[in-house]
């Protein structure tokens, strides 16, 4: 377990777990004991027929319901189409977690950062007011959509973390905001507004400098 899993409650990780494909599988599949009990098919060693059922119905839903393995952060060290390949990279593996809206906005925000790239790739700290900006896209971003795609599917539609808001939901508004507040990027670069940028800076270190949405 990683350190941001970790640092979940308790009662957090429990539910993540049973809102998992594996335990629903297992559930499922096990349920079929109490059935051939029921039938009569079977006799006083129900409970450990049901716990057997359940493991094969855990493997299946395991195999079902693994994730891909996100980097959870870009390199720093990369020239600029470096690190558009990175992005795009990232944007490949959980475009099929993400719904039609939130791959719009992955794409959004794409276009943007490939519009500021040369100055995001050469952005150091206390040096460049882009540097806020490219941490985002590069620690943020990525930590923010590994962090989802390794929630089970279930538990990210239907239960409520922040505000009532679900997984789901808070995703697609961080998507949102980061797209749109990269497209003033865009163009506060293009009106060489220092002031303007400094702005943005500030404003993503303050909403973003938390990856993981379920820690508050």
């Amino acid at each position: 377990m990683n350190a941001v899993a970790g640092a979940r409650p308790l009662k957090l990780r429990l539910l993540i777990f049973l809102y998992g494909n594996a335990n629903i599988g297992g559930c499922a599949v096990g349920l079929l004991g109490p059935a051939l009990l029921l039938a009569g098919l079977i006799g006083p060693g129900w409970p450990l027929i049901t716990a057997g059922l359940y493991g094969v119905g855990w493997l299946l839903g395991s195999a079902v319901g693994a994730h891909p393995e996100i980097a959870r952060r870009i390199e720093h060290d990369l020239d600029a189409a470096e690190m558009l390949d990175r992005l795009d990279a990232l944007a490949a593996k959980v475009r099929p977690h993400l719904d039609s809206a939130m791959n719009a906005r992955l794409a959004g925000i794409r276009a943007s950062v490939a519009e500021v790239l040369p100055r995001l790739a050469s952005a150091r700290s206390h040096d460049d007011d882009l540097y806020t900006v490219r941490e985002t896209v590069l620690s943020y971003l990525p930590a923010t959509l590994a962090n989802y795609v390794a929630l089970p599917p279930a538990f990210r539609a239907s239960h409520p973390l922040k505000d009532g808001k679900t997984a789901h939901a808070l995703l697609q508004d961080q998507l949102a905001l980061l797209d749109d507040q990269l497209r003033e990027v865009v163009a506060n670069v293009a009106h060489a507004d220092a002031q303007a940028l400094l702005a943005n800076g500030r404003f993503l270190e303050a909403k973003f400098r938390q990856p993981d949405f379920l820690v508050g």
